[in-house]
Formats: structure tokens, sequence, C-alpha cells
């Protein structure tokens, strides 16, 4: 019985440091420029399944609460449409790293989102 308590409290000591190790992270809306909102918005909604999957991440509706902040922008170029990931730090807005990727189609979006998800977004 000992052992069972104590690999008890030891299971939500684990638990509590993994909730407090999590990374808050804001995501305000999507800046575009020369392209329809609604890749924006398609964006943010693929950015945000990514980043649910993370456990390390959990994502914030007010800034206020968050550790970083997650900017994206679509941007056209002659190519294409520039996708930017742009990952700050929320106290003083200092960059953290860019991501930058041309998508010449939206069906892009999936694997540049993903490939930001796993490798840059932790």
């Amino acid at each position: 019985m000992n052992l069972f308590v104590r690999f008890g409290f030891m299971a939500m000591l684990l638990c509590a440091a993994m909730l407090c190790g999590c990374s808050k992270v804001y995501m305000p809306p999507v800046q575009v420029e020369g392209v329809h909102p609604d890749y924006g918005e398609r964006l943010r909604v693929l950015t945000k399944q990514y980043v649910i999957i993370d456990d390390n991440v959990t994502l914030v509706e007010d800034e206020q609460q968050s550790n970083r902040k997650l900017q994206l922008q679509l941007v056209r170029d002659t190519a294409g449409v520039v996708v930017v990931f742009e990952m700050r730090k929320s106290k003083d807005n200092s960059l953290i790293w860019v991501y930058r990727h041309i998508a010449y189609d939206p069906n892009e979006f999936i694997p540049i989102v993903s490939r930001v998800s796993k490798e840059k977004i932790r």
C-alpha cells in the first residue's frame, strides 16, 4: 500500500511538472498582403490543429497569459505566396525565430505547417 501511495504521489508530481512546463503561445490574426483573407484563416486553422497535437504547447486566447507569440503572415509574391512564421517573446516582442517558405498553391500550406510545428514550435 505504501508503495502505491508513493507511486501515485510521484505520478502527480510528474503531471504537475509537465503542466507547468508547457509553453503558452498566443496566435494573433494572420497578416495578409495581396492575398485573400480566407487563405489567412485557412493557415490559422491548420496551424492551430498541428500545434494542439504537440503536448508541450498550449494556445491561449489572451496575449497577457502567454510566454510567446506566433505571428503568421501571407504575402503575395510573383512566384506564389510567401508564408512567414515569426515566434516572438511576449514580454518585449523580441524575435526568437523566423521561418519563410513559398507556397505555389494553397494546398502546400499543409506540409509547410506540419514541418514548422514539428521542428520549430516547441
